[in-house]
């Protein structure tokens, strides 16, 4: 990668659960919303009209609600401590969704990136606890991502997709430079776990 620009464009997010503030901050939104249609629904001199949008009103929100719900057990059976937070950086849509299946699976916030570009920028930006990143991204770019990152200062952990590792660990390459681990493309998930401390 010859240059990382300087306007930002934003790595995806995953639609995991929120953290936990912002899921409580929106039940409590839709349940006064829905407070509020209620009584415009009692109301004997409501226009039709009126009766109509509240009534939409109540099953919009309620179904946010039943969402914010969801996401609240969800935080209930992890605890309410923070989740670690991993970024995947792939263009290869296969291999993302596989990897943020797994990890989000094992409770961590994800957030993807499907190019170098992004990818720095979330590295330095976010800070996430590790990353997993495929190199044959951006035509190979993404090779230099592990140099870069360490350069910025990144000190969380690095795992390299690789089409195909032939020994154990990393390859005696400069590819390599500033990645923890390298895991060939059709890795197994106890060699995932093995990279990367799941819970």
């Amino acid at each position: 990668m010859s240059a990382i620009p300087s306007a930002m464009n934003p790595s995806m997010s995953l639609r995991a659960p929120t953290r936990l503030d912002r899921c409580a901050h929106d039940a409590r939104n839709a349940l006064a919303a829905i407070s509020a249609a209620t009584e415009v629904l009692a109301r004997d001199d409501a226009p039709p009209a009126v009766l109509h949008k509240a009534g939409a009103v109540v099953a919009r929100q309620a179904h946010e609600l039943a969402e914010r719900i969801g996401e609240l057990m969800t935080h209930a059976r992890h605890g309410t401590a923070e989740s670690e937070r991993a970024l995947v950086v792939s263009d290869d849509m296969h291999l993302l969704a596989r990897l943020a299946g797994l990890l989000s699976h094992a409770g961590y916030r994800i957030d993807l990136a499907v190019n170098t570009v992004t990818g720095y920028e979330a590295l330095v930006r976010e800070q996430p606890d590790f990353a997993v990143i495929d190199l044959r991204t951006s035509a190979g770019e993404a090779r230099s991502l592990g140099r870069l990152a360490r350069g910025a200062g990144f000190d969380g952990r690095l795992i390299a997709i690789e089409d195909a590792v032939a020994t154990r660990g990393l390859p005696a390459t400069s590819s390599a430079a500033g990645f923890d681990a390298v895991l060939a493309r059709s890795f197994e998930l106890k060699v995932l776990r093995a990279a990367i401390p799941f819970d």
